[in-house]
């Protein structure tokens, strides 16, 4: 993805006028093996506050941005206090509007959907959920119950999926999936055509093949 080359502050990404992503920490409850940014993935700790301060101080003083995402890893691996601070120090900027959580916890790490932290997300509306769910199994009582939480706190919720050659790459598999989801009032938001990251050929379908799905 080359994310270096538009980071203008360390752990920022600025590539589209109007949004930027900041990188909070080094850590998910899964590594997945197609990860766009596994390079950076499984170090202790979080983003030292140092860089995150250069990072929300980056956003303070270009107004154009109006949308940041939360990345890493996955920011709800991030202490409640800690987030807390981020999340506070975001919506204190005037011209930010919206803020973006992309995360795996949902799914793969439902306990940490707590009633804490489902109020302290809800004192930063507009806030939105980017979950990341590839097949219907991930589905489970306990993810379904993490879900029901966050909605309730009037959480908008998306899901990302990445297309997987041998894993989702059938129309049935597919609308299952969105069925489900869309049963937990999470939207399918994309479906990625995997990036090519080293060592994940074998995952990686043609476009012809996610067209076929969208089609079917």
């Amino acid at each position: 993805m080359n994310e270096e080359e538009d980071m203008p502050v360390p752990e920022l990404v600025h590539r589209y006028p109007d949004r930027v992503l900041l990188i909070v920490n080094n850590q998910c409850p899964i590594i997945c093996r197609f990860c766009t940014r596994k390079r950076k993935i499984g170090f202790s700790g979080i983003v030292s506050r140092e860089t995150l301060r250069k990072g929300i101080e980056y956003i303070r003083n270009n107004p154009a941005v109006r949308d940041v995402v939360l990345s890493g890893g996955d920011p709800l691996l991030v202490p409640d206090k800690e987030l807390d601070r981020i999340l506070s120090e975001l919506r204190a900027i005037p011209h930010l509007e919206i803020i973006r959580i992309g995360t795996r916890v949902p799914g793969t790490l439902p306990q940490r959907i707590t009633e804490n932290l489902c109020a302290l997300l809800k004192k930063y509306h507009p806030l939105y959920f980017n979950i990341h769910f590839n097949h219907p199994s991930e589905i489970t009582p306990e993810v379904e119950k993490a879900c029901n939480m966050l909605a309730d706190a009037g959480i908008p919720l998306g899901s990302q999926t990445v297309l997987l050659k041998g894993v989702n790459d059938e129309v049935e598999i597919m609308k299952t999936l969105f069925q489900r989801l869309l049963r937990l009032r999470i939207k399918p938001y994309y479906i990625y055509q995997a990036d090519m990251t080293l060592g994940t050929d074998h995952f990686r379908t043609s476009v012809q093949k996610g067209l076929e799905i969208l089609n079917g």
